[in-house]
């Protein structure tokens, strides 16, 4: 997997709506899915990032297994 082809998306939103656009993402590409889920203090909306690897063809997206996640780097949660 090469560095130069993994991307960060950063979503804000309520924490509901942002966990299904991270998860649609990784439908789409390789991704991390969810991680570094945050919240500010008074706030209603979270932060997180998804890591995704856009040199895969749409569709053949799904979060790392075990076997692949092993040197994954960025992926590993």
């Amino acid at each position: 997997m090469s560095d130069e082809s993994v991307i960060t998306i950063k979503i804000r939103g309520q924490e509901k709506a942002a966990l299904e656009a991270a998860q649609r993402i990784s439908a789409l590409f390789l991704s991390s899915g969810p991680c570094r889920l945050r919240r500010t203090p008074g706030e209603d909306e979270v932060q997180l990032l998804v890591h995704a690897d856009v040199s895969r063809d749409p569709g053949d997206g799904g979060y790392l297994d075990h076997n692949e996640a092993e040197g994954a780097g960025a992926f590993l949660r």
